[in-house]
């Protein structure tokens, strides 16, 4: 029979998100109930945890450290698989990033690792963001937003240690950790000692990404591929470029922005109005037009909406 204490340690290593721990302690009851005689409770003891190998416990949020806490953000990790809308080459990636994660306990049996350090690239509002929440949500994993503008900093060697207490966290604390314009990184001017001071971060960061192996997921974006130092390409497991959206995927968009409304006119001529834009330009015109239709009374066709998108181009062009 399980003791008070077994069931205590074992509650709180599910609360804590220690997934090795918590199946260790069941196993360790398992075995405790085949003493006990109770040998059919023990096999669906076993029965589940070969299952929960296609599972991952979701860790809770954990009070970080003072001297890290202003460089992390949480950010939101509820965007679905279904939510993301991006091309079929893009998805694929994605999923296949999820179930290495999934797996890699299988892999590792083979000496192989998951693909768990990723690049993404491409212009702005075309998913990349997003495509971190959904990997966190879909993995059960917090998304920590790391904040680069706290940590790059003019003075000598600041920044690299603050990015070593970055990387120290993600050691310690499973999650999913986005580096959003990464350029800053790679790519840093304005300061006086910027040549010496950003080589050394460069190396700094290359060295971090080399000996980095932990259960976190850590993932890059930027808009600016060009700017990156040829060298950090090798240190990521999967670079995936973002393009603008093409019209399949900006007429799902459509569909899934207007699911609630009837759109009168056809999708494919409003697609080829919106084609050039970015996922998130999409997403805000179609959304401006329904508070246009709750608010004002406006049908929602196709000719009403021309008139959001010239509108939202000429705030564009003044951005």
């Amino acid at each position: 029979m399980a003791t008070s204490e077994q069931i205590l340690s074992l509650i709180k290593s599910h609360i804590d998100g220690d997934n090795d721990r918590f199946k260790t302690l069941a196993l360790q009851l398992s075995v405790a109930e085949a003493k006990a005689g109770h040998t059919v409770f023990s096999r669906a003891i076993k029965d589940l945890l070969t299952k929960s190998n296609l599972r991952v416990f979701r860790p809770t949020f954990k009070q970080l450290s003072a001297d890290i806490s202003e460089y992390l953000l949480l950010g939101k990790d509820d965007a679905t698989m279904a939510s993301l809308v991006i091309s079929k080459a893009i998805e694929d990636k994605i999923k296949r990033i999820i179930l290495e994660y999934i797996q890699r306990e299988k892999l590792q049996k083979h000496n192989l690792e998951n693909r768990h350090k990723v690049l993404l690239y491409g212009p702005s509002g075309t998913g990349k963001t997003m495509s971190a929440s959904v990997i966190a949500n879909e993995l059960h994993l917090p998304l920590y937003i790391v904040r680069l503008e706290k940590i790059v900093t003019k003075f000598m060697g600041e920044t690299s240690l603050k990015l070593s207490k970055v990387f120290d966290c993600i050691s310690q604390l499973p999650g999913v950790y986005l580096f959003d314009e990464f350029d800053a990184i790679g790519h840093q001017r304005g300061y006086d000692n910027e040549v010496g001071e950003m080589r050394r971060v460069l190396n700094t960061f290359l060295q971090l990404m080399e000996r980095e192996s932990s259960n976190s997921i850590i993932v890059a974006a930027t808009n600016d591929v060009e700017s990156l130092d040829k060298a950090l390409f090798r240190r990521f497991d999967d670079v995936i470029e973002y393009q603008l959206p093409e019209i399949p995927v900006i007429e799902r968009l459509i569909e899934n922005t207007f699911v609630d409304f009837k759109l009168i006119g056809k999708i494919n001529e409003l697609s080829q109005l919106l084609k050039g834009r970015s996922c998130a330009d999409i997403v805000e015109i179609c959304r401006d037009a329904i508070k246009s239709h709750i608010l004002d009374n406006m049908e929602l066709s196709v000719s009403n909406i021309i008139s959001l998108i010239d509108s939202r181009t000429n705030i564009c062009k003044i951005g």
